[in-house]
């Protein structure tokens, strides 16, 4: 039983939350569901006949609202020009390493490769110094014209996605793993600018591509974290000597906890352990204690005939060897 309760008391100490906790990643989009409109985004149109960009209610992931981009399709012109358009949204840079995770749900009219439309999100990185670094993330891209260049550069790097055509897809990306996969070490980026968007183009089409985006999530962690180093405590101030009282008066000793003083949180940091501690104790006291009970019964269970003095048991009416009624 003994052994039972220390394994008990080990298991608890295991399971006693540690004080050292990892900082969370916040969030650094505003209104990313779109529920608020374009609040907190920046529309950009590449076309400002016929790009589009606005929100609906009608194919939302979640909420009432989401993202549309799309074209108004003009056939008899020809394009000698990107056409479409998105939203931006500039990123706080006080950001760790780059340890960023990207989220957003798109639903693509057009997916993969085909010959006319590209629909991406793109994360840049501008440097302090003057240097842009892109990661673009497609769900459909169409071959390198006018102004796409779809393959990697020393400034750009590409990650072709798939995605369900009409149909919500869901997108997750570790931007510090995709950033360092091209450009090497994220640390101690000295950061001008950092910003997401999402958009669609286009560069011929015979009918309408759109893309809807909903959802739309960038969690960091901050590049500032909590102090670990202790706050410096003041000198303690010698207290002055009392002076002694005349003889015959009675004197009163005031213990540290009646003067307010104490341990306080470094008490109740070992709180929990020392009540674990005495309960297990106490319940192999009390174990042991019953198996001493339970012993003194059995003892008491056996008695002696009251005519020849034989052993008999407690609850028999007649000696076994006499027969007397007992």
């Amino acid at each position: 039983m003994l052994r039972c309760c220390l394994r008990l008391f080990l298991f608890a100490l295991l399971l006693w939350p540690s004080p050292v906790s990892a900082s969370p990643r916040e969030e650094l989009i505003v209104n990313g569901g779109f529920e608020s409109h374009l609040d907190g985004w920046q529309p950009f149109i590449y076309d400002q006949v016929y790009g589009r960009v606005n929100v609906t209610s009608g194919t939302r992931h979640s909420g009432s609202w989401c993202l549309r981009t799309y074209i108004n399709p003009a056939r008899e012109i020809p394009y000698s020009q990107k056409r479409g358009g998105g939203v931006m949204q500039a990123l706080s840079t006080d950001i760790r390493d780059l340890d960023i995770l990207l989220r957003f749900w798109v639903m693509p009219a057009v997916i993969g490769q085909n010959s006319h439309t590209n629909i991406r999100s793109v994360v840049q990185v501008s440097l302090k110094g003057g240097r842009s670094l892109n990661l673009s993330y497609y769900v459909a891209w169409a071959p390198p014209a006018l102004g796409e260049f779809l393959y990697n550069t020393s400034d750009n790097t590409i990650f072709f996605l798939p995605a369900l055509l009409h149909q919500w897809t869901h997108i997750e990306r570790e931007v510090k793993s995709d950033f360092e996969s091209r450009f090497g070490s994220s640390s101690n980026l000295d950061l001008e600018k950092l910003s997401v968007s999402f958009e669609m183009t286009t560069v011929s089409h015979l009918s309408t591509p759109d893309a809807f985006w909903d959802d739309v999530s960038v969690l960091a962690e901050s590049r500032v974290s909590t102090p670990t180093t202790p706050t410096p405590r003041p000198k303690p101030t010698p207290a002055p000597t009392p002076a002694l009282p005349p003889p015959g008066t009675a004197t009163t000793t005031t213990t540290p906890q009646e003067a307010g003083g104490g341990s306080g949180p470094a008490i109740e940091q070992y709180t929990f352990p020392a009540l674990l501690a005495i309960f297990l104790i106490g319940l192999a006291f009390a174990s042991a204690k019953l198996k001493s009970r339970r012993g003194l019964k059995g003892k008491a269970a056996v008695r002696y005939c009251l005519n020849c003095g034989a052993e008999v048991d407690a609850e028999t009416l007649y000696c076994t060897r006499c027969g007397s009624r007992q």
